[in-house]
């Protein structure tokens, strides 16, 4: 099967989908129920993925509103490819930018937990890297309130590159019961203080992946929206790189296929401009988040252990 097919466009839908449901990981019952089709089925569509070498699996990030932050994406167009190529590396080591996808066009999408005093274009002139600089805050994450304890900030600093680790594991390292390890993180999840997002290799799908980019007239961005996710059918991902530009991807047979999309989009009501690139990859980047994570481990423990941990040792739990 293709990842042209709208099953699996469907799938890769509710498992990458948008900003604004990366905080809900769903179980295979819940996207089976979604999709009107047995679990059996969805495991062996999300199976086939991993055997692709597409989907790799799902890193953990903690609501910015706890690192006192907001989501953005920050979109560069750099003069080339090869000036691009080289500002990668150096992009990366941004304080907040957890990843960066590139195209085979001169540009690339970044996202960010940012600091609203971050000042983007002198920061990347200070870095050397020279390109057209345009972001928009707030990705649609829901905020949270949530008090993390010391253990809370443990387990997250273990899942930060693997969302999917083992519980009995993490417990194992961190002293405390599984069961523990268990409550606590559907707490977290409840409150939204934690998401997961999947990562995937872009040069492992079935088809070519495209990045179709729309700019929408003033108070028109909703309603072109929902014309072009009901046009392309087969949108696995959305989201926003500017205040009234959105970003839609998908995948198409061939060339022809993307520019017979981008063709109808220019003629849309409410449309701008619009532009067709193909996706090249996902850079993954951790340094930064980990680092957050383990100063906010050092933080709370001048606070002593959490009352879970103090429980635990007092009835002897391990």
């Amino acid at each position: 099967m293709s990842f042209r097919d709208k099953a699996y466009s469907d799938l890769m839908r509710e498992l990458w989908g948008s900003p604004d449901i990366w905080n809900t990981k769903k179980s295979y019952t819940q996207i089976a129920a979604k999709l009107h089709v047995d679990e059996e089925t969805v495991r062996n569509r999300v199976k086939h993925l991993r055997d692709l070498g597409f989907l790799l699996g799902y890193r953990l990030l903690p609501n910015p509103a706890l690192l006192g932050r907001t989501f953005a994406s920050l979109r560069i167009e750099f003069q080339d490819r090869e000036s691009k190529q080289v500002a990668i590396p150096h992009l990366a080591k941004i304080e907040g930018v957890i990843n960066i996808g590139s195209t085979y066009d001169k540009s690339v999408l970044v996202t960010l937990l940012a600091n609203q005093d971050q000042d983007f274009p002198k920061l990347l002139v200070g870095m050397g890297v020279e390109g057209e600089v345009s972001w928009v805050p707030g990705l649609g994450i829901r905020t949270t309130k949530f008090r993390m304890t010391k253990l809370d900030w443990e387990i997250v600093s273990l899942l930060l590159r693997d969302a999917e680790r083992k519980l009995d594991e993490i417990a194992k390292q961190l002293k405390v019961s599984t069961k523990t390890v268990k409550r606590r993180l559907n707490m977290m999840m409840k409150e939204t203080a934690i998401f997961t997002m999947p990562m995937v290799d872009l040069r492992k799908t079935e088809g070519i992946s495209y990045q179709l980019r729309v700019q929408s007239e003033q108070g028109k961005k909703s309603e072109v929206e929902k014309s072009v996710v009901a046009k392309i059918g087969n949108v696995v991902f959305r989201a926003s790189d500017s205040q009234n530009g959105s970003v839609f991807g998908f995948t198409g047979a061939n060339v022809a296929e993307g520019n017979d999309i981008l063709e109808w989009a220019k003629q849309q009501p409410g449309v701008k401009s619009a532009s067709v690139t193909i996706a090249e990859r996902v850079v993954q980047v951790f340094d930064w988040i980990e680092d957050e994570v383990k100063r906010r481990v050092r933080a709370t423990r001048i606070h002593g252990l959490g009352s879970e941990r103090k429980m635990e040792e007092t009835v002897g739990i391990g």
